[in-house]
């Protein structure tokens, strides 16, 4: 659909909305699509992993992405409390290449990407941003996402932990 521009002097734009008015539109369909993500991250299943790194193992509770909607969700509109106390688990079911992006994320996460051995190759820091995407140099089945210092503050270092999965029943 093509807009057309008044012509100088005319009424024409008397019924354009301000600028006031566009930004209420977008803060009602950012709020829309926040409550579209926050269902969805109160909906994901809580497991239990395990990171191994040589002799130490650390047990974690996370949320698992399960649907494409809560994958799609992530800590979209999440709370920074949320983010220091909560992992995200995505598994995408078979070694893929896709990357992630923090649009709507209030705060910096690490993300670790793993193979379908749960072998950990990749752990990348994502900064908050509307725009910037972020993905490993390679495939990847699983990806486990934290607050940012998480994997530093436990010993986890690319291609020296794994990440252990218990079959689902």
């Amino acid at each position: 659909m093509m807009n057309a521009i008044p012509s100088a002097g005319s009424n024409a734009g008397a019924n354009l909305p301000s600028a006031r008015d566009i930004s209420r539109a977008r803060a009602s369909a950012d709020e829309g699509q926040c409550k579209r993500w926050r269902a969805a991250f109160v909906t994901m299943p809580v497991r239990m992993v395990t990171l191994q790194m040589g002799a130490k193992t650390i047990a974690l509770r996370v949320k698992v992405a399960e649907t494409s909607e809560q994958g799609a969700a992530g800590f979209q509109c999440s709370t920074a409390q949320e983010i220091q106390q909560t992992l995200i688990l995505f598994d995408f079911g078979q070694e893929i290449y896709t990357q992630f992006h923090m649009q709507n994320v209030p705060a910096a996460l690490d993300i670790a990407f793993v193979k379908a051995d749960g072998n950990i190759f990749s752990i990348l820091k994502m900064d908050p941003s509307p725009t910037a995407l972020y993905g490993p140099m390679g495939n990847f089945r699983f990806a486990l996402e934290a607050r940012a210092g998480f994997y530093e503050s436990q010993g986890v270092r690319p291609g020296e932990a794994r990440l252990l999965i218990p079959a689902a029943k």
